[in-house]
This record gives C-alpha cells, structure tokens and sequence, in this order.
C-alpha cells in the first residue's frame, strides 16, 4: 500500500464523523431554537408523612391564590420559594417512586391532577412577565404553545416530563373525561382553577362538582338563540372522543352532548335539550388564551 494512502475504511470513518458531527450541532441549535428547556425546582422537598402525599401546603396555597375571576399571580410570585419546595417535592416522591404511597387510581390521579396544576403555575412565575402562555417560546415556534406545552421540560416523579405528555399520555389514561374540568392551562378560557387540592378521599365527588360548573359555565356551554347555535368550549371538540366514551359508560348518547347533558344544571340542560330539538348547529368557540390572571 503506498505511504500516502489510507484505507477506505479510514477515509469514511472521518467522513462519518464529520456528518455525526453535523447532525450533533445540528440538534442542539434545533432544541435551543425550539425553546426547549428543562426548569429546575432548585429546592428543597416539604418532609412528607410516612404514607400518602401531604397536600395540605398546596391546599392552603391555592386557597390564597385563587379567585372567582382567576388567579392572584403576584400572589404566587411572593409564594414562589415555596412553590418551587413543592415542585421539588412533586420531583422525588409520585407513583413511579414511590409506589406504595399511591396504590390506589384516586391516589394516583389526584397526585397528577394536582402535579399538572402546580407545574402550570410554576412554569408561569418562571417566565415572568407573560400576557400568555403562547409567549412562552424559542426562536422557532411551530405553533402556538409549543414553547409552554412542548418545549418546557419539569422534575415530575423521578423523572422529566413536559405538560403536553402529562396531559395525554398519563392523565387521559386514565379514562375519565372529568379530568378536562380539572387541570388548568392558565388560560382565560381553561375551566376555572379550584382554591383547593383535589384529594383521593374525595377525588370522585370533587370531579363531579367541578365537571357540573364547567358544564354550567355559559363561558363553555350556551345557546345563542340569534344564531340558532350551541356554543361549546373548544376543549369539548379537542377531546371529543373522551367525551363520548364518558357518555357512553354512563348509558347515555355516546356525543358530547349526552356528556353535557349528564353534569349541566337543570335549566341548562333544559335549554339545551330544547336547541337540540330545534337543530341548533352546534359550534365550538374560540379559546382565549389570555393569561387567566385577576
């Protein structure tokens, strides 16, 4: 072989790290580009009970933040070394961990419940100031809310997880269309955050009540008799075939109106019941995704 040369397998091994190379620099300025990042507690975790997940801080929290016309942010903000301790907390303890603190489905859906609210404040205090949550974004934004439900990565359970993933990929598992009225996206058009924790001991009886507001709410469900429409929120067409496994399991019409019609209050369902007897089109609103603040 002439000193000179080198072998073909030497020629394409530089080659082949060049591209590696390429491809490398290539993803971190996509990541960085994307906005996508991991957030930090930077905390230490609330000591928990020997059983169970301690919710009372947050209880008491939300119960100071939280307000019939949206959330006190400049009060989460003065609370915010706290929040990150029970971001921390939500990081080293959950089903995953630490199962056996969670060996039923209400400990385990009241902990994600309570986990996707407190992550979506967080993210907000972190980000601080924002009109929305579509403000939350990197250099690209491949549609709107990417950078706050795809790009923001939290401490969750031993592990790291994005909003979006949380929603879908462990929420809705498990199969309960309730949880829609549940968790809040900070928005403006998000049913209502609660001024408490949801509970295992009552977690059923506390979906009930937040589903029949939310299905009462003329913000999510109206006949506009001008129109000759039934104005749904949006979330109700994102999530529909939620809405109609939920009906169908209660023996009602498997349609998303069955699912209203089984938690709106009486003159609501009324109301419905009869632009559905006149063949109102139903029609799914616009969101607002204006920061949910008072």
């Amino acid at each position: 072989m002439n000193a000179k040369s080198k072998p073909w397998y030497g020629r394409w091994w530089s080659i082949a790290l060049l591209i590696a190379l390429v491809i490398a620099a290539t993803g971190i300025l996509t990541v960085k580009a994307l906005g996508m990042r991991s957030i930090d507690a930077d905390a230490e975790p609330f000591a928990q009970t020997a059983g169970g997940f301690d919710y009372s801080w947050w209880n008491a929290a939300l119960g100071r933040w939280v307000r019939p016309g949206g959330v006190d942010y400049e009060a989460v903000r003065a609370d915010e070394e706290e929040l990150r301790r029970f971001i921390a907390t939500l990081g080293t303890i959950g089903p995953r961990v630490t199962p056996e603190r969670f060996s039923t489905d209400p400990e385990r859906l009241s902990y994600y419940i309570n986990a996707y609210n407190a992550l979506v404040l967080f993210a907000v205090v972190d980000n601080w100031p924002i009109d929305t949550v579509h403000d939350v974004h990197g250099w690209l934004d491949p549609r709107a809310g990417f950078g706050f439900f795809y790009g923001l990565r939290f401490p969750l359970d031993g592990a790291e997880i994005n909003l979006y993933d949380l929603e879908n990929e462990v929420i809705r598992g498990f199969i309960d269309a309730r949880i829609h009225a549940a968790i809040n996206c900070a928005s403006k058009s998000c049913p209502a955050l609660m001024p408490f924790a949801f509970e295992p001991a009552r977690l059923d009886e506390q979906l009930d009540a937040v589903t029949r507001a939310f299905c009462s709410n003329p913000v999510h469900v109206r006949v506009d008799d001008e129109a000759k429409e039934i104005q749904l929120s949006a979330i109700f067409d994102w999530y529909k075939p939620d809405f109609e496994e939920h009906a169908r399991r209660l023996d009602r019409p498997a349609t998303i109106e069955g699912f209203v019609l089984a938690f709106a209050a009486p003159e609501v369902a009324a109301e419905l019941e009869r632009a559905l007897g006149a063949e109102f089109d139903v029609v799914f609103r616009p969101y607002d995704w204006a920061l949910n603040r008072l």
